[in-house]
């Protein structure tokens, strides 16, 4: 298990759809399957159901999590996210690191709208 930096930035990244996932404490295949230490985490839902996430800054784009079938899956492997789930996508480094600032914008907006009001 690798527990160091990151060299450089993946080309892909492993993202979990939470609607999808069946749920870290009943799961967590996809743990299991990732060579990262703490890469993929158990957070809560927006229904407080804790489900498995993955740590963007960490995840180093090998794609052994990926669902068995998944067309995003890099490579052929016996193991990942169970294929009646697949809750998990590779996409772009570039593209995951965009969406999260918007939301990371809007999440400021909304903060700044509830303390100044309308």
């Amino acid at each position: 298990m690798m527990s160091g930096p990151r060299k450089r930035a993946p080309k892909n990244v492993a993202v979990i759809d939470p609607d999808h996932c069946f749920g870290a404490l009943a799961c967590s295949i996809c743990q299991a399957a990732c060579p990262i230490e703490n890469c993929i985490i158990e957070e809560p839902d927006r229904d407080g159901r804790l489900v498995c996430a993955v740590r963007v800054d960490a995840c180093i784009g090998c794609g052994l999590c990926v669902a068995l079938g998944n067309e995003t899956a890099p490579q052929p492997r016996d193991f990942g996210c169970p294929a009646d789930y697949d809750a998990i996508d590779m996409m772009t480094y570039d593209d995951v690191v965009k969406s999260l600032e918007m939301v990371s914008e809007a999440d400021v907006e909304a903060n700044v709208s509830e303390v100044v009001g309308p």
